[in-house]
């Protein structure tokens, strides 16, 4: 076995035992931080994870193709922050939280600009892989909970 295919491997199954979902059930706590949120406000989160995850689907098919201009043209709305979140959510959500919103965005700016100028298949998929990594850093650290939020303390 040659050494790339072994260290592919190694860190193949290091990752699935690093998986709590593949453990045996009743053996994994959920420690992430909750980030109490409305009913409608967990919606609103839940349905831009989503958007985030069919665009990271469209690149990569994208990329698939060689079709470095629908990268673009995918990458862009993404790395945008015309997704404002609501003032009073904003507010609430931790500040390391905000940090990993913003860095995801300008991740995919970053995308959309290189995929046009360097049109470079790889370089991209380096670049998604580091946008993946933001959300993996949230999804491990945080979870959306709805319920009854305090009033803010004057």
């Amino acid at each position: 076995m040659s050494r790339k295919i072994s260290t592919l491997c190694a860190a193949l199954c290091m990752t699935l035992l690093a998986v709590p979902s593949l453990a045996a059930p009743g053996t994994v706590r959920d420690v992430r931080i909750p980030i109490i949120v409305t009913e409608s406000e967990r919606a609103y989160m839940l349905a831009e994870m989503r958007e985030f995850l069919h665009g990271l689907h469209s690149i990569q098919l994208a990329l698939a193709r060689g079709d470095m201009k629908a990268v673009a043209l995918v990458a862009g709305p993404m790395g945008s922050l015309e997704h404002k979140i609501p003032p009073a959510l904003k507010d609430r959500l931790p500040e390391e939280f905000l940090q990993l919103a913003i860095g995801q965005h300008e991740v995919f700016q970053v995308i959309a600009r290189d995929a046009e100028a360097k049109q470079d298949i790889k370089h991209t998929l380096g670049q998604v892989a580091e946008a993946i990594t933001y959300c993996s850093g949230c999804h491990d650290t945080f979870r959306i909970q709805a319920g009854r939020i305090k009033p803010a303390v004057r």
